[in-house]
């Protein structure tokens, strides 16, 4: 009676709604869902942001969600999770409105932590939990994976990242939440658009990157709005964060002028395989002639820093 008493009376100080349970569904959807305990400790003054979810069976099913560190995507997934286990638990929902369906499980891969005891680093615990997701949850499940493959390096990572999540859509078919600061991931909502959909966590740009005077880089500085909007974030902003914690400015400098120079060297390859991809298309002679014209001051540029194109 205690319990049931006190969920009402939670209910009723925080303007919660009473959850549709669709038993016969596979769907989640959340309008202006909240954080319960978040929502709380915020009080008054500092509204908690309200975010819609949409997840149905049959159709998108997945959300990969990205954005930059800080930006309330650990926030926003346990809320869903938690608003779920509030409304099958008799529970009425920090929402506007609520319609779910009969969830068997609720399965989550979150946080870094090691198993001194057991002799198991960070990432091999991290693959254990996704190992046990991957072999209990089902079509009627909740699955919730927050940055898994950071524990190794990039390319690894991204790799088990694309591998896990892709068995999720493609077999296991849950309705899963996939949080990542992987770009390459997101390509999976063009490879399977009717059941994948990126969004991001969205920001304000206060301060793009500029040169001072002695050549150095500022890192920028992001103003967080915590609304889940459509599409993917190209970058994750982390210097933003190092800013946030104090690092000294020089470190911050140094950790800037390098995150340039490697953007700088991606963004120079993928323009020249680009390139090459367009070069390559091309069947017939004018169609080239007429590739050259328009790359003329490129290609000349390539010819004086890699004599080998000239020949």
């Amino acid at each position: 009676m205690d319990c049931l008493f006190s969920l009402a009376e939670v209910a009723k100080q925080g303007d919660y709604c009473r959850p549709e349970v669709c038993e016969g569904q596979r769907q989640i959807m959340i309008r202006d869902g909240r954080h319960p305990a978040i929502d709380l400790l915020m009080g008054d003054h500092n509204q908690y942001v309200p975010n819609l979810t949409e997840l149905q069976g049959d159709g998108r099913r997945t959300m990969i969600i990205t954005g930059p560190n800080m930006g309330g995507k650990s926030s926003y997934i346990r809320q869903v999770a938690l608003i779920c286990v509030m409304a099958q638990m008799g529970s009425y929902v920090p929402a506007c409105e609520a319609r779910l369906g009969m969830l068997d499980g609720v399965y989550t891969r979150m946080g870094a932590s090691d198993n001194i005891y057991k002799g198991r680093s960070t990432f091999m615990e991290e693959l254990t939990e996704a190992s046990e997701i991957i072999s209990r949850a089902t079509d009627r499940s909740l699955v919730i994976l927050d940055e898994l493959g950071r524990g190794t390096s990039t390319h690894d990572g991204i790799a088990i990242a694309y591998a896990t999540l892709e068995y999720f859509i493609r077999d296991v078919k849950a309705l899963t939440l996939f949080v990542t600061h992987y770009p390459p991931l997101c390509e999976l909502e063009r490879v399977y658009p009717e059941h994948v959909s990126n969004f991001h966590m969205a920001f304000l740009l206060n301060e793009p990157d500029i040169n001072t005077d002695d050549g150095e880089v500022q890192p920028e500085f992001i103003t967080f709005l915590y609304q889940l909007t459509e599409g993917a974030a190209g970058r994750s902003y982390g210097l933003n964060v190092a800013r946030l914690a104090d690092i000294p400015v020089p470190i911050l400098h140094t950790a800037a002028r390098k995150a340039r120079e490697l953007e700088n060297t991606v963004n120079a390859r993928r323009r020249t395989k680009k390139l090459l991809s367009d070069l390559l298309s091309i069947s017939d002679r004018s169609s080239l002639m007429a590739w050259l014209q328009s790359h003329s001051s490129l290609v000349q540029h390539q010819e004086n820093t890699h004599p080998a194109i000239s020949e």
